[in-house]
């Protein structure tokens, strides 16, 4: 019964999550996991764990020196569970027991209370993973070919760089490998483009990438709750992209013209 219950959609997410963090402390502990001689201290691995799973970005250490390519391994893997397991909470936490349609029929009628069914949670999981695998290879491999091109780096060095920082944009982790985050790249619009697009993507949310994905040529036919992320969001963009321009003089306030 006991495992009957953690199996549960509503108990497996956070289940799992600790079990990420758990796992990816003591692998961070790892000497291998470090750059240089002996191991990170186990506060250090343990806060790092904490922050990828939970994707926040914060970090005590700069992740491009202070961990080995081991280290920065097991950091990718765990913002990618992260981030996966955070798209999928929202909607998993939702789900409603009981049987009824399939998942084709009752995706769209659902998300207009942003609900699935239980008995859909393994579809649901399956078009979330295709939807972030698609992206992620996509941005991975415009960022890649950027970085070999544009900046002369090896096909190694850019195809692990742009792999890390479009799992890292898609699931909206905040971590960088360069040591000063991308302002190195902050005129560069084939790299910010593709992150930028990567991030907007995955904060819609899933059920909205999904009646997107499904009608979009029939905006109108929309559910509220997409119409209002999805404008929301432009709105959001648009706000901070002119107020940032204003803050820097790019734009003039009409009192001051």
């Amino acid at each position: 019964m006991q495992l009957r219950g953690i199996r549960h959609p509503t108990r497996l997410v956070p289940v799992v999550f600790l079990l990420a963090i758990l796992c990816g402390t003591v692998l961070l502990a790892l000497p291998v996991a470090r750059e240089g001689a002996g191991s990170a201290p186990l506060i250090t691995a343990l806060f790092t764990a904490t922050s990828t799973v939970a994707v926040t970005g914060l970090i005590t250490v700069d992740t491009g020196t202070y961990w080995s390519p081991f280290g920065q391994v097991i950091i990718l893997v765990l913002f990618q569970i992260g981030g996966f397991g955070i798209m999928t909470a929202a909607t998993l936490l939702g789900l409603v027991a009981g049987r009824g349609f399939r998942l084709s029929n009752r995706l769209l009628t659902q998300t207009e209370r942003n609900r699935l069914e239980t008995g859909d949670a393994v579809g649901v999981l399956k078009l979330v993973f295709a939807i972030t695998l698609i992206v992620e290879l996509a941005v991975a491999a415009a960022l890649s070919l950027r970085f070999r091109f544009g900046y002369s780096q090896s096909w190694a060095e850019a195809a692990w760089n742009g792999g890390f920082h479009a799992v890292s944009a898609f699931n909206n982790a905040g971590f960088s490998i360069f040591s000063d985050s991308l302002m190195g790249f902050q005129s560069d619009a084939v790299v910010l483009v593709p992150i930028m697009l990567a991030v907007v993507i995955t904060a819609l949310g899933f059920p909205v990438m999904q009646e997107v994905r499904m009608r979009a040529l029939e905006p109108r036919a929309w559910s509220l709750h997409t119409k209002i992320t999805v404008s929301g969001t432009i709105i959001l963009l648009i706000i901070g992209f002119v107020a940032i321009l204003r803050q820097n003089g790019v734009i003039q306030p009409r009192s001051a013209r």
